[in-house]
């Protein structure tokens, strides 16, 4: 068991050699990650009341893959509620973070593992009750997008759950399989980033340069196109903005994809058969220009001062 003065010696250490940390996450002895910012993390919250309230498992009897996990705070929450997970994360600096939180807090029922999500593959890492993919989604170029999402359904026994940025201003498509996806690009690095710039950016892509964010409507689609029998939105927690009315953002969403068995419908038998796509411009919520001033700036830019904002206004709700 460390001490109070270890532990928070080893998280200096940790931010010295890697950065600070994203989640502030509560270690024994009182200490946390980031110092105990006292944000409300309504993703997680989200997150977790899906698995709870949807999964055919309870959360202790599940397993849970989560991809692109950073230094592992939804990782650590499920083995909290006894879950088997595993979090798996392209960067050296997330999971060394995230093997020390699970080291301090004595888990044995999580692992953390280095590997670029796009590896994904039943051979090589088995089968799953849940996937979670938050924050990783809308990090993807094509074709590696739609790859990682036919892994997805090929490990899960039942719940997918992606937590993902949407485009609300397409001006790109593409073609999977016979089928038109819509979005746009976005630039996630700069030009002159080296690689050990591109490394340190831990909100970013990692491998590629730009990312391609589908629409509602395409994301849905392609969802249904992999054979997942239902597709979900979840609205409940809403992802808040902490300081102002509204949303955190208005371009964020949570899907919850299930893989289950296609029934026959006896009485109308003509819809047994039927194949029909969400048209483009449906299942847009209204686009305001204030959410997103620098849309035409490179993708990562924009996302470090939304959260920058997002910090500021949480901090400044706390002194009050």
């Amino acid at each position: 068991m460390m001490t109070k003065q270890e532990i928070e010696n080893r998280i200096a250490q940790l931010v010295k050699e890697y950065g600070e940390w994203t989640f502030d996450i509560p270690l024994p002895e009182g200490v946390w990650t980031g110092g105990n910012r006292g944000i409300p993390h309504t993703r997680l919250k989200s997150v977790l009341q899906i698995i709870q309230d949807v999964s055919v498992k309870p959360i202790y009897s599940c397993r849970i893959l989560d991809l692109g996990c950073l230094d592992g705070i939804f990782s650590i929450e499920f083995a909290l509620h006894g879950a088997k997970v595993t979090g798996v994360d392209a960067r050296e600096a997330n999971i060394k973070k995230a093997l020390f939180a699970k080291e301090t807090l004595g888990l044995k029922n999580v692992e953390f593992i280095q590997d670029d999500v796009r590896n994904l593959s039943v051979q090589k890492y088995g089968r799953y009750d849940v996937l979670l993919c938050s924050g990783i989604l809308y990090h993807l170029n094509t074709p590696d997008v739609f790859v990682f999402i036919e892994n997805m359904y090929e490990m899960v026994e039942k719940l997918v759950i992606i937590d993902t940025h949407v485009s609300l201003n397409p001006r790109v498509s593409v073609i999977h399989k016979g089928k038109e996806y819509h979005g746009h690009t976005v630039r996630e690095h700069s030009y002159s980033d080296n690689e050990e710039a591109k490394l340190k950016r831990l909100w970013s892509s990692f491998g590629n340069d730009t990312s391609f964010w589908f629409t509602r409507p395409s994301l849905i689609n392609l969802l249904s196109h992999t054979g997942f029998s239902s597709i979900y939105e979840c609205f409940n927690a809403p992802h808040l903005n902490l300081g102002r009315p509204g949303l955190e953002h208005e371009d964020r969403c949570t899907f919850v994809a299930i893989k289950g068995q296609q029934l026959k419908l006896h009485t109308s038998p003509a819809s047994n058969n039927l194949e029909e796509d969400w048209p483009e411009g449906s299942l847009s919520y209204t686009y305001r220009k204030e959410y997103r001033p620098t849309i035409l700036l490179p993708g990562f830019v924009w996302r470090v001062i939304s959260k920058l904002k997002y910090i500021n206004k949480a901090v400044e709700n706390v002194k009050k």
